[in-house]
């Protein structure tokens, strides 16, 4: 089920890069791929832009995104957000939404936000496929954004997590960023806010991101510091944005996402099969930290 909201037209207006020859090409040559599933203009669209508009890359991106979907779907699956207690037991712990304003530079803002310390049931696969699936909604309807900007209140993380993080998890997690998901492109990590545990937090995540990502990551001290790269007009409340507060937008974030089940139960569909995959072509064997 595919969501009408983005024109191809509109996109090939405000992106002087993107070359229509090149769509066209990706979307034959996905139809002459027999394991793969068939996609249409917006999503060649999307590989391209991951791929920094090289055909071939793209050819690797698309492969590498399908098998990834097929080696791991307790993380990268998509589904009906309604019909899924994992998803909702994460709504419960955290907010994890993007935000409705875009920056000036076109960035979408993905904010994530513990709602209380008490994340002992938190399953980093559910976490995995929620932001997933966040993003991948938010540009289906509003359009592909220049880049992504993470911001994480880590107020409320706590302690005991620490010690449970799977560190191999949050590896395959940011491979797949780097490599593979086409609505995800990560250009900015802020954290925010005082907690015991930040230094620890933090280096969690700077022992799992690509080195390509190191330098993207911020930590802040107060939320002055926050605004200086990412506008008040762009934030929560709480955040002394001028947004509505997070939890106001965390509910309209999840009624999108039950409003769309049937476009999410129809993306979930779309895997390799491995079965007819041309002889010679290797990537299901040669995907960093994954296992068939």
């Amino acid at each position: 089920m595919a969501l009408n909201s983005v024109d191809i037209k509109t996109i090939y207006a405000e992106d002087s890069k993107l070359e229509e020859k090149n769509v066209n090409a990706l979307v034959k040559w996905v139809e002459n791929q027999p394991h793969l599933p068939k996609i249409g203009d917006f999503e060649a669209f999307l590989f391209l832009k991951k791929s920094h508009y090289s055909l071939a890359h793209a050819q690797t991106t698309i492969d590498t995104f399908f098998t990834l979907k097929n080696l791991w779907p307790e993380a990268l699956l998509e589904t009906n957000f309604a019909n899924s207690p994992q998803l909702q037991e994460i709504f419960d712990t955290m907010i994890i939404m993007v935000l409705p304003k875009r920056t000036p530079e076109g960035n979408a803002i993905l904010f994530l936000k513990p709602l209380n310390e008490n994340m002992i049931n938190f399953n980093l696969e559910s976490f995995i496929k929620y932001v997933h699936m966040v993003c991948m909604l938010d540009v289906y309807l509003n359009g592909p954004p220049n880049g992504h900007v993470s911001v994480y209140d880590i107020e409320h993380f706590p302690q005991c997590f620490i010690p449970e993080m799977d560190y191999g998890t949050l590896k395959n997690f940011f491979y797949y960023i780097e490599e593979a998901v086409p609505t995800m492109l990560v250009k900015e990590i802020h954290f925010y806010n005082t907690n015991p545990n930040r230094d620890e937090i933090v280096g969690i995540y700077e022992s799992v991101v690509p080195k390509s990502l190191l330098r993207m990551v911020f930590t802040h001290e107060s939320l002055d510091d926050l605004r200086k790269y990412v506008p008040k007009e762009c934030l929560p409340e709480e955040c002394g944005g001028l947004l509505e507060p997070a939890a106001v937008l965390h509910e309209k974030s999840k009624r999108e996402l039950v409003k769309n089940g049937a476009f999410f139960e129809s993306h979930g569909q779309l895997v390799v099969d491995e079965s007819k995959r041309p002889v010679g072509n290797m990537i299901a064997q040669n995907m960093f930290g994954f296992k068939k």
